[in-house]
């Protein structure tokens, strides 16, 4: 180490620039690690587009990562230099009263979050040292490594739905939550049935183990098709939102049959707004929940399935990139065509 990294910055839409920064220095409690692979994410391509409201221009991103440690602070013994190690890229304080009332997820208000995660070297600060980051074994590549924050969403997702063996699920978003949601939710022997407008993640859905898919680009009423594949036609036992976009959260609640669940879990743009038939809600006895990011259990779920080799990388990782070539990395995530891009640091 020299002292300085290479680092993705944002400077406005579609304008990332590989710099050199100083390598972040330890405190007493935090590890630093050489990464070894970073994913893209959603978050990511919003990002790359439009930027995201606390990223300042010139200010950089990424929460995927594993890596090797290079440096513990003077209070860390549960790694040491040369360790290698899968993170989360965020843990709850712990003490907050949301923390302190069980839900310990996002509501936390004061949870200890990395920074940068697209960097040659990232800060893991140390709470989340003591918390949400774990030593990756040696026959776990860093690319499963990787996935432990998107897989840990996907595990709350799964776990937050409300709905038994049996029960038909409907999943709107083939992205890469959806798809895991979906392949969780599968191996809990609930019937799933996914949509999305993109049919090449319609077909990696199906690798996943998906009992139906449908493309949305060959219906005119996705409600109606949708409750048409259902068993009667009387709607999903439970729907899961993966989207974040308002338009599937209202297909979602419409999906549904009477005394269903419906799980928002896809995030939309701050200010969006959604109608709700007030009657259906009540009067058919819907349960409509928002959840969002996940929990220490949660976390630790995500991480024993992944030393398991529960975790196909293969399929949700669809396309590997040197850093320097971070733009396509970026580019093929939102087109579409694939699942995550990992970028490789070595």
């Amino acid at each position: 180490m020299d002292g300085t990294m290479r680092t993705a910055l944002w400077y406005g839409s579609e304008d990332v620039r590989i710099e050199q920064r100083p390598i972040p220095e330890v405190d007493d409690d935090s590890v630093l690690i050489k990464t070894m692979v970073s994913l893209t994410c959603g978050t990511d391509v919003k990002t790359f587009f439009r930027g995201h409201p606390r990223i300042p221009v010139g200010g950089n991103f990424g929460h995927e990562v594993s890596g090797v440690v290079v440096k513990v602070g003077k209070n860390v013994t549960k790694f040491k230099v040369g360790d290698r190690i899968a993170t989360h890229n965020t843990a709850p304080c712990g003490s907050c009263y949301w923390c302190k009332t069980g839900r310990n997820d996002g509501s936390c208000e004061h949870k200890s979050v990395i920074v940068g995660g697209h960097s040659e070297y990232v800060l893991i600060p140390g709470q989340i040292v003591k918390i949400n980051a774990f030593h990756l074994p040696d026959d776990v590549s860093f690319k499963a490594g990787a996935l432990l924050e998107p897989l840990s969403c996907a595990v709350y997702g799964a776990e937050s739905t409300r709905c038994s063996a049996g029960d038909t699920v409907v999943i709107l978003g083939a992205g890469p939550i959806g798809l895991m949601i979906a392949m969780l939710l599968k191996r809990k022997g609930m019937h799933i049935i996914q949509a999305d407008y993109a049919a090449p993640r319609l077909e990696i859905a199906k690798k996943l183990g998906v009992d139906e898919v449908l493309d949305l680009n060959t219906v005119d009423d996705d409600v109606a098709a949708l409750r048409a594949m259902t068993p009667e036609g009387r709607g999903a036992d439970a729907t899961v939102d993966a989207t974040g976009q308002p338009s599937a959260w209202e297909n979602c609640i419409g999906i549904v049959r009477k005394g269903g669940f419906v799980n928002l879990f896809g995030g939309c743009k701050g200010g969006s707004k959604i109608t709700i038939d007030t009657t259906r809600m009540h009067y058919d006895g819907l349960t409509i929940a928002g959840f969002y990011h996940t929990t220490p259990n949660c976390v630790r779920m995500a991480f024993d399935m992944i030393c398991r080799h529960e975790i196909p990388e293969d399929i949700l990782i669809t396309g590997e990139y040197p850093f320097d070539r971070f733009d396509a990395a970026i580019r093929a995530h939102a087109s579409q065509s694939g699942i995550k891009s990992a970028l490789l640091y070595e």
